[in-house]
């Protein structure tokens, strides 16, 4: 059935990617998203981050909220939290006392449940991509917009956006992947220009001596 599933995901990527080139309607309504979030010194986001397997039906949900300056972030999930500096991301799990520390990976650095912070500006690199039309989502009239990866090898086939017509603001995102899992992040609250600080985005390990550090850079 996981063959199936993924043989079918192959199909369908390679048939959209016949249709879908570089919509330039829907590269205006990205491009208005990307530079309203940059005219933002750091934003505070709450969201729900569902996990929907079609392969034996199961569905996770997670809330959590993330505090981003720049490329730098910390997200917090229910278990976890992870900091990115710009250079070091921190996971540090409070309930076993423990916090790796390692490298981005540069190969995964597109999938946004990882990092919702790549939401707003993922189209710039190596993405075609074409407007659906409208549609209304939770008292939202959206623009629902498809990117789809020109690498067809990636895990992925489709990643959907739902993006406000009234201020162009992202609402929600759906990660399609090839397994047969989705994920969808859908923003909660969304809180521009709030107080944040270089310290907000790394794991103080000298302040928390009780903490096992495994560090993966090596």
């Amino acid at each position: 059935m996981q063959k199936l599933i993924i043989l079918f995901s192959a199909i369908l990527l390679h048939t959209h990617l016949a249709v879908a080139q570089y919509d330039p309607e829907a590269q205006k309504i990205l491009d208005a998203l990307a530079k309203k979030v940059k005219t933002y010194s750091s934003i505070k986001m709450n969201f729900t981050l569902v996990i929907e397997n079609h392969q034996n039906g199961e569905t996770q949900k997670h809330k959590g909220d993330i505090l981003f300056k720049n490329e730098k972030y910390r997200m917090n999930l229910k278990k976890n939290i992870v900091y990115f500096d710009g250079k070091n991301v921190y996971n540090y799990l409070p309930e076993s006392k423990e916090v790796t520390i390692s490298r981005p990976n540069k190969k995964d650095e597109d999938l946004f449940y990882q990092n919702p912070v790549q939401l707003f500006t993922l189209y710039t690199k190596n993405f075609k991509y074409r407007l659906l039309g409208q549609t209304s989502f939770n008292k939202h009239n959206c623009y629902e917009v498809d990117l789809y990866p020109v690498d067809i090898d990636k895990k992925y086939s489709i990643i959907k956006l739902l993006i406000d017509t009234n201020d162009n603001m992202l609402v929600a995102a759906k990660m399609i992947m090839k397994s047969g899992i989705h994920y969808i992040i859908y923003i909660d609250t969304f809180n521009p220009d709030v107080k944040a600080s270089d310290s907000d985005f790394t794991f103080d390990t000298k302040a928390n001596k009780d903490v096992e550090i495994i560090d993966l850079r090596k």
